[in-house]
């Protein structure tokens, strides 16, 4: 059995003994992208505070973990975040648009790089920081793990075909890859825009800065959709909580992780 499948069945098995001491509550499992996941846990938590008989399990995996996991029954939702290139008869509900932050420790001097740069130092052409105006360190380039959600936006809207290079730290996490920029002045790696904080610096592309408003206009050019998906027969509970998402607590919480709403 593959390994994250085995973890995900744990964890269901868990929470049915745990609900078994709230014999009326109904689950609702979400699985799937990392940088989905936490905006989904606050509203997941605010919605079961207003709805006692509702147990939402959330788990992370990936973008592509969370649609196999759909699609063989073992969540009611999947989270999403990138543009599905099949829809796989699934049905999609947007939280919003995020942005993709290319990431830098406090350290590094340099505030912005074309889209070109950034394909070519993750391509392995440019290697050194002072040939994009920074210091004489080797760059560190961290990345995802395949099947990522953030990876593979990352790749169609900067790589154009481009293979990363092989020197490239792969990293399971959003969490883990921002500690890593945090703790090395010399490396560079992409993050959602609510992960951004003091212990990462935004780099500019092309001159534009990641903000809720660039991200609105379109004129930051690193951003992906944040989706949940469901199969095309769900049942009521999943329905009112995506109903519930239009609601303005939902939204509060949606605007509080800077994801951009389209409506």
């Amino acid at each position: 059995m593959d390994k994250k499948y085995f973890i995900l069945a744990l964890i269901l098995i868990i929470g049915v003994i745990l609900s078994q001491n709230h014999p009326h509550s109904i689950e609702i499992n979400m699985v799937g992208s990392t940088s989905v996941q936490p905006v989904c846990e606050q509203l997941a938590q605010a919605y079961m505070e207003t709805h006692p008989n509702i147990t939402i399990n959330i788990q992370g995996g990936g973008s592509n973990f969370g649609i196999k996991s759909l699609r063989n029954e073992i969540a009611e939702m999947g989270m999403c975040s990138m543009e599905l290139e099949n829809n796989y008869n699934l049905t999609t509900y947007e939280l919003g648009h995020e942005g993709i932050v290319i990431a830098v420790n406090p350290a590094n001097n340099v505030t912005n790089l074309t889209d070109y740069q950034l394909q070519q130092i993750y391509s392995g052409n440019i290697t050194n920081w002072q040939e994009v105006g920074g210091v004489n360190k080797t760059i560190t380039v961290l990345t995802r793990e395949e099947g990522s959600g953030t990876l593979n936006a990352f790749k169609k809207l900067i790589m154009n075909g481009s293979d990363i290079t092989q020197n490239a730290i792969v990293l399971n996490s959003q969490g883990s890859l921002k500690q890593a920029i945090s703790q090395n002045p010399d490396a560079i790696g992409f993050v959602p825009y609510s992960y951004l904080d003091n212990g990462v610096n935004a780099v500019a592309i092309n001159g534009i800065y990641p903000t809720m408003d660039s991200i609105a206009n379109g004129s930051y050019i690193l951003q992906r959709p944040f989706l949940l998906l469901t199969n095309s027969e769900i049942n009521n509970q999943t329905q009112d909580f995506l109903n519930w998402l239009n609601s303005s607590e939902a939204t509060f919480i949606i605007n509080q992780n800077r994801i951009v709403r389209s409506f």
